[in-house]
């Protein structure tokens, strides 16, 4: 089997950063990183990297070829992907404006905003639509049987449907939590952060369109919450951790400020207490058609005349810290560093995610070499060790488990036991969140059958 150092070392590469790839590609079986990419759904990714060592170590590779049945097929597979995320981008700006034309206020999670942070906007492998709808879940309900296709499972949190052909979920809010107290807080945290959420608009590539995104700041907590999620539900990917690792990157660029000479605005993040801060630019990123712009005027509302304007986009490039008159000097934006740091540790000890963002910090330094002077926290080894260690076993979602009894792969009854048994191996790591899943799920099983429509 491939070194796991090796595979890491590639992916550091597919980045983009500065890798001496000479003795990997002179050694390496190419069918093992072909066989990891699959495994963690990062095929598009890693094929951008192979492109870039053809053109970088093209000698190596004449004494190490990949051969071509297997290079025609990762092409394919990579140009498969591309295809997709032109798809899914068009009705993802479909669907956004559909909601905006009825007068519903919205964002997309996760998928085609992360996307715009890679160094290929097309190269992450796309999975469905997920959409923030700042209503009720009658409002949402009801809209959706008007306009889609839904059946009579509902979860608790999102139902499913699709558009043109593309799963989406239209979801009543972000994600959940297993532990009751923390999911009550975690809600009360979304619908505090809403209304940014759904003003914080971006353009697709190559004019698509546009839709609202989460800022940065918002995504620096909720994606950590999306990754807990899936934890303990089915297992998490190092396409999530890549996901997270641009995450984390970004907002280490508009907050902690390694570029000084950058304009940068603070991040949205709501005290306990229900202060809150200024939102934080999303960072341009790219060249032509992957670098997504900020819109520069007002929303428009359904019958034309304007709406609210979006926060980021109502000079987004000031520095504006409520009672500091500072801004622009070294010692306003150290000052602000300092405050957005502390909010945001706040806010994980709040949520109880304080333990697994050290085990997250942990593996976005061993397997993406994110420096420690941009942790959202300080690293835990010993919990970042097993979240690794379950990440390269598990693959995509815990898709590829060896063990556990392969428990993604069986049927619901048996699924369900092992689960809980998977789940037992974390209860010394994040006893709250362990012990509390098989609890929820059960409840979650039998709220699914009373509200069953």
């Amino acid at each position: 089997m491939i070194k796991t150092s090796a595979i890491l070392l590639f992916l550091n590469y597919c980045l983009g950063k500065k890798v001496d790839m000479s003795m990997v590609v002179a050694k390496i079986d190419w069918r093992q990183p072909y066989t990891f990419a699959s495994r963690q759904a990062l095929l598009g990714f890693c094929f951008d990297g192979i492109e870039r060592l053809t053109k970088e170590f093209s000698e190596e590779l004449k004494q190490n070829p990949m051969g071509r049945d297997l290079l025609m097929t990762w092409m394919g597979k990579a140009q498969q992907i591309r295809r997709q995320n032109i798809k899914v981008n068009v009705v993802a700006s479909k669907l956004y404006s559909m909601l905006r034309e009825d007068d519903l206020r919205c964002c997309i999670l996760k998928g085609q905003g992360n996307a715009l942070m890679y160094p290929n906007a097309y190269s992450r492998n796309p999975g469905d639509i997920d959409v923030w709808v700042n209503a009720s879940r009658e409002q949402i309900t009801e809209y959706a049987k008007k306009h889609f296709m839904i059946g009579d499972d509902i979860r608790y949190h999102h139902l499913e449907t699709t558009l043109d052909g593309v799963p989406v979920e239209l979801h009543f809010f972000p994600g959940i939590m297993n532990n009751p107290i923390y999911n009550a807080r975690l809600q009360k945290w979304f619908k505090r952060n809403a209304d940014l959420q759904c003003s914080n608009v971006v353009s697709l590539p190559d004019g698509i369109g546009e839709i609202a995104i989460p800022t940065t700041a918002f995504n620096v907590v909720y994606q950590l919450t999306h990754l807990y999620h899936h934890f303990f539900d089915e297992g998490i990917g190092m396409r999530q951790i890549i996901d997270y690792f641009l995450v984390v990157n970004d907002f280490s660029k508009n907050v902690f400020l390694n570029n000084k000479s950058s304009k940068i605005t603070p991040s949205l993040f709501t005290i306990k207490e229900g202060s809150t801060s200024h939102p934080d630019p999303l960072t341009l990123r790219g060249e032509g058609g992957n670098r997504p712009t900020r819109c520069s005027e007002p929303l428009r509302s359904k019958d034309g005349g304007p709406s609210k304007v979006s926060p980021d986009c109502a000079g987004w490039d000031r520095l504006s810290i409520e009672g500091d008159n500072s801004a622009g000097s070294a010692t306003g934006v150290t000052s602000f560093a300092s405050t957005a740091l502390v909010v945001v540790q706040r806010e994980l000890k709040y949520l109880g995610l304080w333990k697994f963002a050290g085990a997250v910090m942990y593996v976005l330094k061993e397997a993406l070499g994110l420096p420690e002077e941009k942790m959202i926290v300080p690293m835990d080894e010993k919990r970042g060790k097993l979240l690794l260690a379950e990440i390269l076993n598990g693959g995509n979602f815990g898709k590829h488990f060896s063990k556990y009894g392969h428990f993604t792969q069986q049927g619901m009854a048996k699924k369900y036991f092992l689960k809980i048994w998977r789940n037992m191996h974390f209860v010394r790591y994040y006893p709250a969140e362990a012990l509390s899943e098989p609890i929820f799920r059960t409840w979650h099983f039998f709220w699914r059958m009373k509200n069953k429509k």
